[in-house]
Order: C-alpha cells, then structure tokens, then sequence
C-alpha cells in the first residue's frame, strides 16, 4: 500500500514540474498592457486600439525585473474589430489585468463616446478600476512621448494622481464611477484631460494630466482649466477636498500681496424653493497657512490677521463666483449635480422642474458663503521682503 502511495505521489510531482517548466518557457510570449489609446476618426468612421505594453524579461543575461516598452496599434470599423485585428497580428499574448489607464482621443469623446464605453464595459478582461482619462487631440501618439520622470507612461500618470493633492487641477475618476455618472440624464460629470506641456527641466514636451474634460448626455462638451477642476473637487469631490491644500496669491486691501495654501474645512450644498424655484446655496469654510508676504509686516497683529482673513474670504468668493457662472453661463452644464441634490432634499419641488431643468439650470440663483481663518502665519513674527 505505501508503495502506491509513494508512486502516486511520484506522478503527481512529475506533473507539476512538467506544468511550471512550460509556463515558464512561455512568458516571452506575454505582453501585459498598462494603457489603452482608443481614436476615431469622423470622415472614415474608423476606430484606432492602440495598446502599451512591457514586456517581461525571461534572460538570466538581463537584469531581473526589467522590461521593454511595446506599443501596437490597429483600425477597424468597430471596436470588436480593431481590439481583435491587434491582438491577432500582435505576435504576443496581450494580457490586459495590468492596465491602469482608457486614454480616450478628442474625437471618439465628441462622436463616439457610447460605442467606447459600451465596449470597454462589456469586455470582462478590462479592470473597471482602471483610469478613464480624455486626451486633447490624438490619444494614441499621447502614449509615444515620453514621460519626465523617465517612468512609464502608466507609473508616471498614476504619480500624478497621487500628487493632485498638492493642486487639485485634475480630476481623474475610474471607469466604475464614469459609468454610473454617465448615465444620468440632468447633470453632467468631469473627468480628467490629458494634455501636453513643455517640459520645465529639458527641451522636449511631456504629459500632464491638467485640467478636465466635461462629460454630458453620452459626449464630450468642453473643457475645464485647473482653476475650475480646484472649484468642482472643493464643491464636490469629498475624496479628494478631505486632503487637498492649494496655493492662492492674495491682494488685501491694504495694498500687500500674499501666497497661502488653503485646506477645506467644510464643504456643502444646500437648496430651497422660492416662488416655485430652486436656489442653491454654496457654504465653504477654509483653514489657511500664509507662505509669503511682499511686504515686512507683523503677522501676529490681530488687525493684519483680519485683514489677510477678510482678503482671502473675499478672493475665494471671487473664484467660487467665476468658475459657478462658468459652468451656468457658458456651459450651460449641471457639473457639481445640483440635479442629484434636488432630487435627494427637494423631491416635491424636483418633480415639478425636472423636465424642463435643462433650461432651469443657467438661471438657478447661487448664494456664496465662504470663511477662512489664518491657522498658521509662517514661524516668524514679521516676514516678507523689502518695502
């Protein structure tokens, strides 16, 4: 009996070994995917898949964990298509649960917007996780510049995301939560946009997630600058403004300038009916720490706290004021989703609107109340530079 047991045993050791020798032999043969370009070009109605991919190395003569970059690209008429032409005429199995990033060219967002979600939610081996991002013009030569860190383009985007705390310009959400804000049909959502920049340290551009594409009724609409990304994450993005600080440059009316970095304290929407109509009411309360002061001023007197208080209140309801008339009067867009609030504290009112709230919208009054309180003045008692 135990010598069947051995020889079972035996055999069943024999197989394994056989099964990771040849797993082994074939990872020359993968190529795992960190970011998707996906274009459509209007005049031929064609959908270009472009994919990026590292190749992982299975030579004992390079060094472990390297890898190559890899960029493969085709067109078809659909997407089914194109995604299907790559992957035969890839001569590698692309595995596509590493990707991090659906960079969407300018066209497919404007025309083509629901056959790209439609697709990429139907497909099972793309990670809902994964970043949805919108690129100004072509999105496939986006993935061939190459980045300033000298990471990855996927690595060196998902830096970016992690630092948006340091400016909150950006406004990157994954392809779950696009999904469920892509289907509302009063508001519409931002998602980041994918631009490129000139390099501040060598002579080349690089990629920068700045600034936002607005998304509304199943297309690309607009787009948003990092100072309007900063209003819609304060106002409405609860993630990001728990942890945001960012920098704004002051003038008080005592005629000296100031730089502060600003951390949101409270964030909330409310609304009413009056006379039939909505009116929402935008409540901000901010914590600041002064940076710099071109002027040599004492810091500690309590008459130049209120002042640099009541300057930095003032200018912060300037920039709430600017960007809300922005989205109401230009693009004529519910981005923050006063819709959803209605809806949820104003469902009587909402029902007698909700039809005609596309036209509702640009005329909805907005009441601004901010304050902000000096936490910090720097560590000395008087800073600044010379009068």
């Amino acid at each position: 009996m135990r010598r069947v047991v051995g020889y079972v045993i035996l055999c069943i050791i024999v197989i394994l070994t056989e099964g990771c020798s040849s797993d082994a032999s074939e990872i020359s043969d993968i190529a795992l995917d960190t970011a998707v370009a996906i274009d459509y070009d209007q005049k031929s109605k064609q959908y270009t898949f472009t994919t990026f991919c590292v190749l992982p190395s299975n030579s004992s003569q390079e060094k472990t964990g390297a890898f190559t970059k890899w960029i493969t690209s085709e067109t078809g008429s659909t997407l089914l298509e194109a995604g299907k032409k790559m992957r035969a005429h890839a001569g590698k199995n692309v595995i596509f649960q590493h990707n991090k990033f659906f960079i969407i060219g300018e066209d497919a967002a404007r025309y083509s917007l629901y056959e790209v979600v439609d697709y990429l939610t139907r497909k099972r081996e793309f990670r809902i996780t994964s970043y949805l991002i919108i690129s100004k013009g072509q999105a496939s030569s986006k993935l061939k510049f190459k980045t300033e860190s000298g990471d990855i383009i996927s690595d060196d985007l998902l830096g970016q995301i992690r630092n948006n705390k340091l400016l909150g310009q950006s406004s990157p959400i994954i392809l779950k939560d696009f999904v469920n804000l892509y289907a509302n049909p009063h508001r519409g959502f931002v998602t980041a946009s994918l631009v490129v920049n000139p390099s501040q340290t060598k002579i080349k551009d690089v990629l920068v997630l700045s600034g936002g594409a607005v998304i509304y009724k199943e297309r690309l609409v607009g787009w948003l600058d990092g100072k309007d990304i900063v209003v819609v994450n304060i106002l409405s993005n609860k993630k990001i403004w728990r942890n945001l600080e960012f920098p704004e440059n002051i003038k008080s009316k005592s005629d000296f300038d100031f730089t502060s970095i600003f951390h949101v304290i409270n964030s909330e929407i409310q609304s009413e009916f009056r006379n039939g109509m909505p009116v929402m009411k935008v409540i901000m309360k901010f914590n600041v720490t002064v940076e710099s002061v071109n002027q040599n001023i004492d810091v500690t007197n309590s008459e130049v706290i209120k002042q640099m208080e009541e300057a930095a209140t003032e200018h912060m309801e300037q920039a709430l004021k600017n960007s809300l008339d922005h989205f109401q009067r230009d693009l004529k867009v519910d981005i923050l989703g006063f819709s959803d609030i209605l809806i949820q504290h104003q469902p009587t009112g909402w029902k007698t609107i909700q039809k005609e709230w596309e036209n509702i919208y640009p005329n909805v009054p907005i009441e601004i109340h901010a304050s902000v309180i000096i936490d910090k003045a720097g560590m000395t008692t008087s800073i600044g530079g010379a009068h």
